[in-house]
């Protein structure tokens, strides 16, 4: 549920200001189908559409396009209208209200802080800590010594912290595992996707930085490191030791083998298999992955 906020509160929370009468906006609509008292962003504009939002009365639009100007609509100016209507949605959705579940189970060694959220049927194991306004949403399975900062979420039915997949060979030749013992570090403002899994360090912990997204149904393999800013869409494979610099973007279904060096501002494209180190500002595609080009986006 969306708590109602004025178009002037909107206009604050977005660094700018209101254009048009200020009223109660109370829900979300789309510039196909606008309606009343509701909150709409617009990346593309048209005379129709302006047409259509005229048409309805009360709809708060955020736009960036001087064309606008000649409708009546309330609307708010900014440079991103994309990333204004993220912020104004999440400010009328709040914070979740803190509480463990009591079908939780917290090892008694594990620390939580204050203002958190634990959903049904949640693990967090020995010696873990969780931070600040960080939601752990149902059937979460927190493994020891792992530690996520403040303000992260973790979806449902993910796994942190348990063991990788390192095997070695005994003096029959079976199959061994070798214990992984190093936890996660996850720092601030850290998304993890439904199912995914990021698996503890061999002895070091596996580390993911502040402001990472992961998309559902992705493995992150021990001994991974994660940059700031990192994109990682949907059943991305990351093997075992593998580094990831800040600001790169993993394409879906992307694979990554063990051991190797991605720069700074790389994208990996659609299914990529990538077997060798990437520089910098690389743009990979293909099974094997090659390097397309060297793009010019920020990889700072």
């Amino acid at each position: 549920m969306l708590k109602p906020l004025r178009a002037s509160e909107i206009a604050k929370i977005c660094s700018s200001q209101l254009i048009g009468a200020d009223f109660l906006v109370a829900g979300a609509c789309t510039l196909d189908n606008p309606r009343s008292s509701a909150i709409c962003f617009a990346m593309r504009w048209s005379a129709e559409i302006g047409d259509a939002i005229a048409a309805v009365e009360d709809v708060l639009l955020l736009v960036a396009d001087e064309e606008v100007d000649s409708y009546s609509c309330s609307r708010i100016p900014v440079s991103n209208p994309r990333q204004a209507f993220a912020k104004a949605i999440t400010a009328m959705l709040g914070r979740p209200l803190s509480g463990i579940a009591k079908s939780a189970s917290i090892h008694p060694t594990a620390k939580i802080a204050q203002n958190v959220v634990i959903g049904e049927n949640v693990v967090v194991g020995a010696d873990s800590s969780i931070g600040e306004y960080t939601e752990l949403r149902p059937n979460v399975v927190i493994g020891s010594s792992v530690r996520i900062g403040s303000n992260c979420l973790v979806k449902s039915c993910s796994v942190i912290g348990q063991e990788g997949f390192g095997i070695s060979l005994d003096e029959e030749g079976n199959n061994l595992r070798i214990p992984h013992i190093g936890g996660v570090q996850i720092g601030n403002f850290v998304e993890i996707g439904a199912l995914n899994t990021v698996c503890a360090g061999t002895i070091d912990p596996t580390i993911i930085e502040d402001h990472v997204k992961t998309d559902d149904h992705v493995h992150i393999g021990h001994n991974v490191y994660i940059g700031e800013n990192c994109l990682v869409t949907a059943c991305s494979e990351i093997s075992g030791s593998v580094t990831i610099g800040r600001r790169s973007w993993l394409g879906p279904n992307c694979s990554v083998i063990n051991g190797i060096e991605i720069g700074s501002g790389v994208f990996i494209g659609l299914a990529a298999v990538v077997i060798e180190s990437l520089p910098d500002r690389a743009v990979a595609a293909g099974s094997p992955a090659r390097i397309l080009r060297i793009s010019d986006r920020d990889a700072v």
